[in-house]
């Protein structure tokens, strides 16, 4: 029997957070704030990517950007008396975003736009002797499709994905929504839950 080789997942997933008010005001609100600006600096990296065959016309409609809900999270590491995190995850497709293939140059150059927003919501990255302290705003690039990558600027997929509650369950809220939900089955004594 043979199978259909299916097309790789190109999901560009990135995960948002703060935990100390900014220049743009209380963790809520300066995610809130910078969720626009995210999506416009993904429109803008994918239009450059894909120039000249991308339609200027329907540049903002050819991605897909499915937000998970805020999440509040307790603190990973860094000082224990720190404020708890309000988290959400993006997950970004789209037709002319799904004819690209994921690549080392590409990611870092979009790392670089994440570093830039860190940078006008308020994050002094330069400015911390505390590693895993409060932040005012955190970008962190999780995964694009099947990309592996380790650099000095970028790891993908991130590394320590798999100890993140605060990623792992608003990016499946979000895959939930496009997949829909796993029914819970009653194991009726054969499966100890």
């Amino acid at each position: 029997m043979t199978y259909a080789k299916q097309k790789p997942e190109l999901k560009l997933v990135i995960s948002i957070g703060a935990n100390i008010p900014g220049i743009l005001g209380d963790p809520i609100r300066t995610i809130a704030t910078m969720r626009p600006v995210i999506e416009k600096s993904i429109i803008e990296w994918n239009a450059a990517l894909n120039y000249p065959r991308i339609d200027d016309q329907n540049i903002d409609k050819s991605l897909s950007f499915q937000w998970a809900s805020l999440f509040e999270t307790e603190p990973l590491g860094g000082p224990t008396d720190q404020p708890k995190f309000i988290n959400t995850v993006l997950v970004v497709e789209g037709e002319d975003f799904a004819s690209l293939t994921p690549n080392k140059k590409a990611a870092i150059c979009l790392m670089e736009k994440f570093l830039e927003l860190e940078k006008i919501a308020g994050r002094e990255r330069e400015n911390t002797d505390i590693f895993w302290g409060p932040r005012s705003f955190d970008i962190d690039f999780i995964s694009w499709g099947e990309l592996q990558l380790n650099s000095e600027t970028l790891i993908l997929p991130h590394p320590r994905l798999s100890e993140r509650n605060y990623v792992l369950i608003p990016l499946a809220e979000v895959l939930s929504k496009a997949q829909g939900e796993p029914k819970r089955i009653n194991s009726q004594d054969i499966w100890p839950e």
